[in-house]
């Protein structure tokens, strides 16, 4: 969908933690969720001049580092497994982006397409600025809203603008359900790997 004069667009801002490895720079650009959303195989999405949404989990934070830079990311953000910001572990002389990690509330109101900009990155810890589309085109921003805008022409787009409105007026806090459902679902499974990944032991290469 087009109609770009339908849609309202709203900023909201959230923290984030840089890596101990990766760029230092701030950076502004169109967000995408990576495919697969661990980065842990060859990405099948396209990447390339955005900043790339990660998961925590399945391979070491270089690694998944390393296939975004690949591919032209230029910049990482990794969504953690729980309520907590996190310094990305290792080191990767090869990534010149900046490396960053959310919590796991956060990552989940971070789509596809969405304008971020890291702002304070070599601070160490800075505020993540992000849009959120309300109205025609952020229909996928709500469960099955899309399909209810199609089905109920205006009155289907206005129940979904509502919906949107609503989960944007509450703390993040409150969010919590709605946005952990993107991507958290595996956190427990993967703690065992997450433990190597910050251990510094190379146990785990072979999953690169």
């Amino acid at each position: 969908g087009k109609g770009g004069e339908d849609v309202m667009e709203a900023e909201q801002e959230m923290a984030f933690e840089r890596g101990k490895f990766g760029g230092t720079g701030d950076v502004s650009g169109e967000a995408v969720r990576c495919v697969p959303f661990l980065a842990d195989g060859e990405l099948e999405c396209d990447v390339g001049g955005k900043v790339v949404i990660v998961g925590r989990g399945g391979v070491k934070f270089e690694v998944k580092a390393q296939r975004v830079a690949r591919g032209g990311g230029i910049g990482m953000i990794v969504v953690n497994t729980e309520e907590s910001l996190f310094s990305c572990t290792g080191s990767a002389d090869d990534v010149e982006m900046p490396v960053v990690c959310v919590a796991k509330s956060g990552g989940g109101l971070l789509k596809d397409g969405a304008r971020v900009s890291l702002r304070g990155v070599q601070y160490g810890v800075g505020t993540l600025r992000y849009t959120c589309d309300v109205g025609a085109d952020g229909q996928r921003a709500v469960d099955g809203g899309k399909e209810a805008a199609k089905g109920g022409g205006d009155g289907g787009a206005v129940g979904g603008i509502g919906g949107v409105g609503m989960k944007l007026s509450l703390p993040s806090t409150a969010v919590k359900g709605v946005a952990g459902d993107g991507g958290g679902g595996g956190g427990g499974a993967l703690r065992g790997s997450e433990d190597d990944e910050s251990s510094g032991d190379d146990s785990d290469d072979s999953l690169g």
